[in-house]
């Protein structure tokens, strides 16, 4: 691999909650300061979640304080210390991967001459939610000197002036997934999201209430928290399903919680590229999933070769497809040998170069 002269790496993010694009950069950060880089992670709302990615302690961590009432003097103050870190640090790029970050660094770039490079994480036609907020995310991938997609369809949604200036780059797999498990699996189907309408929890319901009348010695374990928890709870409640059907919350170890599950499964209605989605994949589980926009599950799965994509929305596909993998254990062997091939494509070594090379 080319070695690349020490850089000076600069992210603001919102927090490091429990999200994939916090995942990805705490991820990338992590294996920028193993390779010698000097990195620095500010965190302009730190305690917006309960829980935080790890960063690894040569990556300095700073949390800002700001008084929140007055939501004019709290951004001004956010940007007035951004610009000054910025001009403290004048070699260093700065990277950010959400909504909020962006509109910080767009502003600052008036102030400073420091590198800006901006990554999209999921759907752009569709979050943020509010139309306004896209809009302002579209001027502000304007002032961008770079402009980083998970997948093409997402950077053909952008001007053609942000366009010129985007590179498309997958999310790394997570380097320490265990391997693949080869004994007889658990009788539990397995998801991981947060708790939210994108994630569309309900079809994934439905799909597995239709999957026990045929097997109910399954049973479904969805990781995540998020504002539709109650909603789900009562879904749960309402189908009987109590026995069945359990949200345990966030997890440190959904790794060792995945390993010797039947299947994984993402019924998303929209997506970036679910990182829970490739780690399935890299440890060689079963995988199924909505080929949903922006099109990063049909960028990591051929469908009936390493995992099965499904209609977005199509419950029946779903059951159907998870009553597949349980009778056809060709083809459940099949997909769980060709998913492990993930991890070669997508090192963390070789991801964290091709953002490095852009700095």
């Amino acid at each position: 691999m080319e070695k690349i002269e020490e850089k000076e790496i600069i992210i603001i993010t919102t927090s490091l909650g429990n999200d994939g694009a916090e995942r990805v950069l705490t991820e990338l950060a992590d294996e920028w300061v193993r390779c010698g880089h000097k990195v620095m992670v500010v965190q302009t709302d730190y305690n917006k979640n309960s829980c935080n990615y790890t960063l690894d302690k040569r990556v300095r961590l700073i949390n800002l304080h700001f008084d929140r009432r007055n939501r004019f003097q709290w951004y001004f103050r956010e940007i007035r210390y951004v610009v000054r870190l910025l001009k403290k640090h004048k070699n260093a790029c700065a990277l950010a991967f959400l909504s909020r970050s962006f509109y910080i660094l767009a502003i600052s770039s008036l102030f400073v001459k420091n590198k800006l490079i901006f990554s999209e994480r999921n759907d752009p036609s569709r979050w943020p939610k509010r139309a306004i907020q896209r809009i302002m995310r579209d001027y502000a991938f304007c002032m961008a000197d770079i402009c980083v997609f998970q997948t093409e369809d997402a950077k053909k949604h952008f001007p053609l002036k942000v366009q010129k200036k985007g590179v498309v780059i997958p999310n790394p797999c997570n380097p320490d997934l265990p391997e693949p498990y080869s004994g007889e699996r658990r009788k539990v189907i397995i998801s991981a999201s947060r708790l939210t309408a994108q994630k569309n929890l309900e079809m994934m319901l439905k799909a597995f209430s239709a999957f026990i009348k045929k097997y109910p010695d399954y049973r479904l374990e969805i990781y995540g928290e998020g504002e539709e928890r109650k909603k789900l709870e009562k879904m749960i409640r309402d189908m009987e399903l109590q026995n069945s059907v359990f949200l345990p919350g966030f997890t440190e170890d959904i790794h060792g919680k995945m390993h010797d599950c039947a299947m994984y499964v993402c019924s998303s209605d929209y997506e970036g590229i679910s990182n829970s989605m490739i780690e399935a994949l890299g440890m060689g589980l079963p995988t199924i999933s909505t080929d949903c926009p922006v099109g990063g599950a049909r960028e990591m799965i051929t469908d009936g070769e390493n995992g099965m994509l499904i209609p977005v929305g199509d419950v029946e596909a779903l059951s159907n497809a998870m009553v597949s993998v349980v009778e056809k254990k060709e083809l459940s062997d099949k997909l769980s040998r060709n998913a492990y091939q993930v991890r070669d494509k997508l090192q963390i070594a070789n991801i964290g170069d091709r953002w490095l090379k852009l700095m």
